[in-house]
């Protein structure tokens, strides 16, 4: 075997060889975590599993009952979509558009079926969550709590 061979084939190994991680660097990853709420008023009780999260939708919305339909997490590059299902035939697909200073910018789409119902952006600081209305859903209203970290 010559001598550029070797060099090639020793090139070729250290690169598949090297971590992942240090080849993606430069390029965040954010974890996002999307709790789905039902709001009513239905009756006046809380699910424990929120208590800490219902007192901050307490100071803004004014329902008497907070329920957790679901808790899904994912790790999203920039420009990446992560998919998120929600209750009655819906789908959340969440988006990192760009990292700004602390904060993610994110795109939100919810889908019903395969018609578009909800469009927005958000910037939510590292580490940190906002909470979005959503639609309608068996007398109340789904309300998503998105968490992010990068």
């Amino acid at each position: 075997m010559g001598m550029k061979k070797i060099l090639l084939l020793l090139l070729t190994v250290t690169l598949f060889a090297w971590p992942t991680g240090l080849i993606w660097a430069g390029e965040p990853v954010v974890k996002i975590v999307v709790k789905t709420v039902l709001a009513s008023q239905d009756s006046a009780s809380v699910d424990p599993r929120i208590s800490v999260l219902t007192r901050k939708l307490q100071s803004v919305f004014r329902y008497s009952s907070y329920r957790l339909i679901s808790e899904e997490s994912t790790h999203l590059r920039i420009g990446e979509t992560g998919t998120v299902s929600l209750p009655g035939d819906r789908m959340l697909k969440v988006t990192p558009v760009r990292i700004i200073a602390n904060r993610a910018e994110l795109q939100l789409l919810i889908f019903k079926k395969e018609r578009q119902i909800i469009k927005t952006r958000i910037q939510v600081l590292n580490h940190s969550s906002i909470t979005v209305g959503g639609p309608e859903h068996k007398g109340g209203f789904l309300l998503f709590d998105i968490f992010n970290s990068f």
